[in-house]
């Protein structure tokens, strides 16, 4: 926690993702979440809890961002013998975590190699979510978004290029599969050979070949 500070800011948005989750996993997620912001590195085995934690950290580490920028110019402004002005409301209760980072050892090529882990995750997430709501079929999302990070980035780039499609082609949601069957059964491939199908009966001008 910054010096002095014994609060951090939680998002309404947060709720969707604590929503998915079962009294005992959500449990771990918010111990794992007071770990983190009480400065106790927590580590854990847990895929899911991992998983759902990161945009939460990435929200607060923004926070703390903002949090420190604020706290400069406070002291800038005192250096120069100014009366600091007074703060907005915004500024009051600016979000933050952790206390600021000190000098380390850490080579530069291990952060970055972090940042990049961290910005795949993100992405895979962000991936889930587009897939989701283009699914449009809410139910099981916990299992659906445990198969979907499992899979190899080849196969969820297929999905996305054809889960439209598929939804499309099963406007009755209740003859639509649950996402994670689907998925499961790798039924993305069926949908794409259907689309090679359609394209090899279609002539140059978009009509269907007479045979």
């Amino acid at each position: 926690m910054a010096e002095n500070k014994k609060s951090f800011v939680a998002y309404c948005d947060w709720q969707e993702t604590f929503e998915e989750l079962s009294n005992e996993e959500a449990g771990k997620l918010v111990k794992h979440l007071f770990n983190y912001v009480n400065d106790k590195n927590p580590e854990t085995s847990d895929k899911l809890t991992k998983m759902c934690f990161i945009p939460i950290k990435q929200s607060l580490k923004r926070d703390l961002k903002k949090y420190e920028k604020y706290v400069e110019k406070q002291s800038v402004n005192g250096k120069k013998g100014g009366r600091p002005k007074n703060p907005t409301l915004s500024q009051i209760t600016q979000p933050f975590i952790g206390k600021p980072k000190k000098a380390d050892s850490v080579s530069v090529s291990v952060s970055v190699n972090d940042n990049v882990i961290n910005k795949q995750k993100e992405k895979r997430l962000f991936d889930f979510e587009t897939f989701w709501k283009t699914y449009d079929k809410m139910e099981g999302k916990k299992k659906a978004l445990e198969k979907f990070l499992k899979l190899p980035q080849k196969d969820v780039d297929k999905i996305l290029t054809v889960v439209k499609n598929y939804v499309v082609s099963t406007p009755d949601k209740k003859y639509r599969k649950n996402p994670s069957t689907w998925l499961n059964g790798e039924n993305w491939n069926d949908q794409i050979k259907k689309v090679k199908k359609q394209n090899n009966q279609l002539n140059s001008d978009g009509t269907f070949k007479m045979y």
